[in-house]
């Protein structure tokens, strides 16, 4: 395989592991008040090790309007010294 083959699996497979991580099965809006976390992680055959933690704050006001605010933290480290990222997201999510 070329480098340039392997970099376009390794993209792909990257996009692939983030799409299924933003993929719930379950609609957040329709979970009770509460706060719920969840930490997911793997380690693929490169040794990289992918962490992903999720909080989901779900509230509902005086009104009966229900919000979810999904918080959403990634962290990749690759095998080696100094070379780990991390990338955080923030989604809110009213149903009225």
């Amino acid at each position: 395989m070329t480098t340039i083959t392997k970099l376009s699996v390794l993209a792909v497979f990257a996009a692939a592991l983030t799409l299924s991580a933003c993929h719930e099965t379950t609609p957040v809006t329709t979970l009770p008040p509460g706060k719920y976390e969840k930490t997911t992680s793997s380690t693929d055959a490169n040794g990289t090790t992918v962490t992903r933690d999720r909080e989901t704050n779900v509230t509902v006001d005086e009104y009966g309007n229900k919000r979810a605010v999904v918080e959403s933290k990634t962290t990749k480290d690759p095998k080696g010294l100094f070379n780990k990222t991390t990338s955080s997201t923030k989604e809110v999510v009213d149903e009225r």
